[in-house]
């Protein structure tokens, strides 16, 4: 179900699927959708919910409301009617507050209240916990997820600044120690699969990471992007203060502003600068008897995003366009 047609080359992949447009927010429309799939099979086995609406600003929105509570409330109701096996959150680790320095987040850590959308996930997960009495969930919090292309809005704002022969190419904001768990799109759909294997031997109400342990650091970023642009781009970053980056961040945002451009960055994100989002993802890897490998981490994948980045430039921006203006469109990572 999605409120838009699937994508040619979507449809592609999945031949089999059967799709519905449908706005999720529309109770009457879901419920039509579930007491269809109820007349033709006796359960569903899992309920996948990826849908959200996010944007980058900190205050509530209508939509924050219609799609993320009210969308995912219908959505519960409807596979709570028809029996279902087991329904499966996309959450977010960005919805959990840092630690303090020295700790680390695990499944038991509360989400906050920081942003609009970090509201609206620690809501859903509040719904899941109520429902869980009659369906079976998971709140799987999902780390960044990138493909081979990026289509990750923080990861692609590093890569353009970064990727400057200038010295504004070199300023990482603190001391480089911001950081985020990064997932490869591939081994999140391998985290879901295996969820579905092993549910048999998951709680009626169960909280997951989908994410490698520990975090990436900007500092440990910055050679990687730098290192792929050629050797004449200088390694040795410059370290720009948090208020510092701030101004720059309002100067650069104002000329978006000016020229109708989309914007990511905001400054209330300097407030977690040098604050990593570090994960220890044990209790989850030993449910599941699976977590990401060193294969497809963001530092081992980097140089296939950067080479596209460098070669398919107008294609790598489109891609990731969609992605930050909300319209991600699949499409496979072979070139």
């Amino acid at each position: 179900m999605d409120c838009r047609d699937p994508s040619i080359s979507l449809q592609r992949r999945a031949p089999d699927v059967w799709w519905q447009n449908i706005d999720i927010s529309d109770r009457v429309g879901v419920n039509v959708v579930f007491n269809r799939i109820a007349a033709d099979y006796p359960r569903i086995d899992f309920v996948l919910h990826m849908a959200a609406f996010y944007h980058f600003g900190q205050h509530w929105l209508p939509e924050d409301d219609r799609v993320n509570i009210r969308g995912l409330r219908n959505i519960l109701e409807g596979a709570s009617r028809v029996d279902t096996k087991r329904f499966v959150f996309a959450g977010s680790i960005a919805s959990l507050p840092p630690p303090p320095v020295g700790c680390v987040l695990t499944e038991k850590s509360t989400p906050g209240t920081a942003t609009a959308y970090t509201q609206s996930k620690t809501i859903g997960e509040s719904l899941l916990s109520q429902f869980s009495s009659r369906l079976p969930v998971v709140a799987l919090r999902i780390g960044g997820v990138f493909s081979d292309w990026c289509e990750l809005p923080p990861l692609y704002s590093l890569m353009k600044l970064w990727s400057q022969p200038n010295v504004f190419g070199r300023m990482i904001p603190g001391q480089g120690a911001s950081g985020f768990p990064y997932i490869h799109r591939r081994d999140l759909v391998k985290t879901v699969r295996t969820i579905i294997d092993r549910n048999d031997d998951l709680a009626p109400y169960d909280i997951l990471f989908a994410a490698p342990p520990g975090c990436t650091t900007h500092s440990e970023l910055f050679p990687g992007i730098r290192r792929a642009c050629g050797t004449h781009f200088p390694l040795k970053p410059i370290h720009v203060s948090p208020a510092l980056a701030r101004c720059f961040l309002i100067l650069k945002n104002g000329l978006k502003a000016i020229l109708g451009r989309k914007r990511y960055e905001r400054r209330w994100m300097m407030d977690y600068v040098d604050t990593p989002l570090v994960v220890d993802t044990m209790v989850s890897h030993k449910k599941l008897q699976w977590t990401p490998g060193p294969e497809l981490s963001i530092l081992n994948r980097l140089p296939v995003l950067m080479k596209r980045f460098l070669e398919n430039r107008s294609l790598w921006e489109l891609r990731n366009i969609r992605r930050n203006e909300g319209r991600y469109e699949y499409g496979d990572d072979g070139l």
